[in-house]
């Protein structure tokens, strides 16, 4: 039986005040939801096509595109926790999947894809790109140029921003200063 179908929590009218400072409607509000459906999507979608999990199928896509891997590296670069990628490799290695080599001359290992592994790949690539057809349909070959020219241009900025906070963070914290006797 289908759980009932989610619906869109309604939100009380904005607080009085906020006006100009609402956050709703911040483009940047629309870019985060728009990659929030995709991947909720996405980890419905992939699973359901390989029979995989959705961290295992990003493991696949990732190691068959750009071998080989560090365990470090695959976790950073798959936003999962180091024992959580080393247990589903370790799987995906049992399974065939993938191979597992020691790194030469160093420690650690590096993970590549085997025939299998790149054949499981296969379907997941091809429904890649089914959805970014679909996600795109309606929109022009120019509307996509120019769609692509705002996301480079955003990453940059994006990037730059992200190196900021970060150096930010790393700098002492300075509490304010509060009233005495108060």
């Amino acid at each position: 039986m289908k759980p009932p179908p989610r619906h869109k929590p309604s939100l009380p009218p904005p607080a009085e005040g906020v006006g100009e400072y609402s956050t709703r409607k911040l483009t940047t509000l629309g870019l985060a939801r728009l990659a929030d459906l995709m991947n909720r999507a996405a980890s419905l979608a992939y699973p359901r096509v390989s029979g995989l999990s959705d961290s295992e199928c990003r493991i696949i896509a990732w190691v068959c595109e750009h071998p080989p891997f560090s365990i470090n590296d695959l976790a950073a670069t798959v936003h999962r926790d180091v024992a959580q990628v080393s247990r589903a490799v370790k799987k995906l290695v049992a399974a065939g999947l993938l191979h597992r080599a020691n790194r030469r001359g160093g420690p650690g290992v590096l993970i590549s894809p085997t025939r299998l592994g790149y054949a499981v790949f296969a379907p997941l690539a091809e429904l890649a790109h089914q959805r970014n057809a679909t996600i795109l349909a309606g929109l022009t070959a120019e509307d996509v140029k120019h769609l692509d020219r705002c996301i480079a241009i955003m990453t940059k900025t994006a990037l730059k921003q992200l190196a900021d906070e970060r150096r930010l963070q790393s700098r002492p914290r300075t509490v304010p200063a509060t009233k005495r006797g108060s």
